[in-house]
């Protein structure tokens, strides 16, 4: 199997036809034609539906495509990886959950810049679950996330190391009205709409109970939003939809030129450690110079 075959076939999805797929793949018209039966061949399995009129995927076809664009997208992205260290050296891979990537991580590569700028790093972004399990794989040499105050992670695996890089209070905001007031009146029998963190995600869980639960049992609310997005909370907020729990971090800017308000002295809202991980057996030269950074003096939450 050639990789110029997956190539063909993802090409003839986005031309339509098989004339203008050819010519994007600069060959004549019988010559792809026949590197696209060579993948069918290859796979036992036909690809395109010829009995219709126009262009048409089968069953398999269309079941399978994204998995052939997501194999294709991490055969180059491999390449461009192992030329990178052949040219460049060794780096560390640091996973990260969404939210920090916003909130706290930028600071953090400056403080890695201006100190060891020839230490490389390359940094994976993803949901919180699937960065912890991406560093417990060993597919992450350093993992940077939040915990709630008090319940670190990997408490029962002590080889894992742990640096503890400061607290950051989770913040109950709603955006302002003209003359700068809360958009939503806590006094009295008020109705709040609220926006919410999924159930399941680590947000959801941490503000379920006790705070989300006290605010339902004191006021008449409405779950207006739900998602596991911190940043589409933050803009759900700006925009007046409703009363959402964020890191003081992602929110700073927002709260100093009066976008937001707190409501941090009436609702209440945990305290999150971020925190970064490794694995002792992890080594190398990266991410030695970058584990003793945060050991120094690293940026404040």
């Amino acid at each position: 199997m050639k990789i110029e075959w997956i190539e063909d076939f993802l090409s003839l999805i986005e031309a339509g036809t098989f004339s203008q797929a050819a010519e994007m793949r600069h060959v004549t018209q019988p010559a792809f034609s026949r590197r696209i039966r060579q993948l069918e061949e290859w796979l036992g399995v036909e690809l395109i539906d010829r009995h219709s009129p126009r262009l048409a995927l089968t069953p398999y076809a269309r079941t399978y495509e994204p998995t052939m664009r997501d194999w294709l997208a991490r055969l180059y992205a491999m390449r461009s990886r192992i030329r990178a260290d052949a040219k460049h050296g060794p780096r560390a891979i640091l996973t990260t959950q969404h939210t920090l990537t916003v909130s706290y991580l930028p600071r953090l590569l400056r403080h890695f810049r201006h100190r060891a700028p020839e230490a490389r790093l390359q940094v994976r972004s993803s949901d919180r679950r699937d960065c912890i399990r991406n560093f417990q794989r060993g597919e992450a040499d350093l993992l940077l996330c939040s915990e709630l105050e008090g319940a670190p992670l990997f408490a029962d695996r002590e080889e894992i190391e742990r640096i503890p890089l400061g607290v950051e209070q989770l913040i109950p905001v709603c955006a302002v009205d003209q003359q700068g007031q809360p958009l939503f009146n806590l006094g009295g029998e008020c109705h709040l709409p609220l926006i919410a963190y999924d159930d399941d995600s680590f947000l959801g869980e941490v503000l379920a109970n006790p705070y989300l639960l006290d605010v339902q049992r004191r006021f008449d609310t409405e779950l207006v939003c739900e998602t596991s997005f911190t940043i589409g909370i933050r803009e759900l907020t700006l925009s007046g939809l409703g009363i959402g729990w964020l890191p003081h971090g992602l929110i700073e800017e927002d709260l100093t030129a009066g976008r937001l308000i707190s409501l941090l002295d009436s609702l209440g809202g945990p305290k999150l450690v971020v925190a970064c991980y490794r694995h002792p057996e992890a080594e190398s030269a990266p991410l030695e110079t970058l584990w003793q950074l945060m050991h120094d003096r690293p940026p404040s939450i």
